[in-house]
């Protein structure tokens, strides 16, 4: 897969892939040759068809009416090419970084561990229904040092959203979030309504999570995927920005 750059100096994308496990990262390397990054990952092909999903974040703002970031996909088995694909991305107009964040996470004894992201309008339009959603997955890990060297990857994560304790900071108030219970692709995921997000605008968003009698206690890693996403006024396309993955070392 190639994702093309729009212009110099722009950083580098995002690419994850949906699996059981949750969103798995697709490491990208820099193709000089054409402009952009390529990425390869692994799937299968079972008799009738493939439904897959990719989420591609630029990380790059708009900076004209329009912009957009080619994506070319080409499906090969070994050295044989069996189709390809184009299409693009638009830069995201909204952007999610975390800001604080309280490291080992303490999952015992009810307490609390919290993160702060800042979510930042970057356009100059507003997004009247603005939220953040965001999983969990857990994982084994290293006995001595369970950071050291070791990650969370998605054939090795499990989700367990729905096994924690969550809660976010909303009106003067911590209250409760939990996932919806439907068997959709939302059925690990807890989502944050923001509300109105008016135009160039950052706003503070603080969640926090603790552990319950159903996490599993082998599980050494634990971590957290969160998107902003929303529509603007007039826009006819949703804009979504990812925050980079946070890890935690469990105790």
């Amino acid at each position: 897969m190639h994702i093309g750059a729009a212009r110099a100096g722009d950083p580098v994308p995002e690419l994850e892939e949906r699996s059981d496990a949750g969103w798995k990262v697709i490491a990208l390397t820099s193709d000089r040759d054409k402009r952009g990054w390529t990425g390869t990952f692994r799937t299968s092909m079972p008799k009738g068809g493939l439904l897959g999903f990719l989420d591609v974040t630029p990380h790059a703002g708009p900076r004209v009416e329009g912009d957009e970031l080619p994506v070319d996909v080409t499906l090969s088995d070994g050295s044989r090419t069996l189709a390809r694909g184009h299409a693009s991305v638009r830069p995201a107009t909204l952007s999610l970084d975390h800001a604080a964040v309280d490291e080992p996470a303490a999952l015992g004894h009810g307490r609390w561990t919290e993160v702060t992201y800042t979510v930042v309008n970057h356009s100059h339009s507003g997004y009247p229904q603005a939220q953040v959603q965001a999983e969990f997955g857990a994982c084994e890990a290293g006995p001595d040092n369970p950071l050291e060297g070791v990650g969370c990857s998605g054939s090795r994560r499990h989700a367990v959203t729905t096994r924690l304790r969550t809660q976010w900071y909303d009106d003067g108030r911590w209250q409760d979030v939990s996932a919806p219970d439907d068997g959709t692709l939302l059925a690990e995921t807890f989502t944050l309504p923001l509300g109105e997000l008016p135009a160039d605008s950052k706003r503070k968003v603080r969640l926090r999570f603790a552990g319950t009698g159903d996490l599993d206690g082998k599980d050494r890693l634990l971590t957290i995927t969160s998107r902003v996403n929303g529509q603007a006024v007039g826009a006819s396309e949703r804009s979504l920005g990812t925050g980079w993955p946070l890890t935690f070392a469990l105790r």
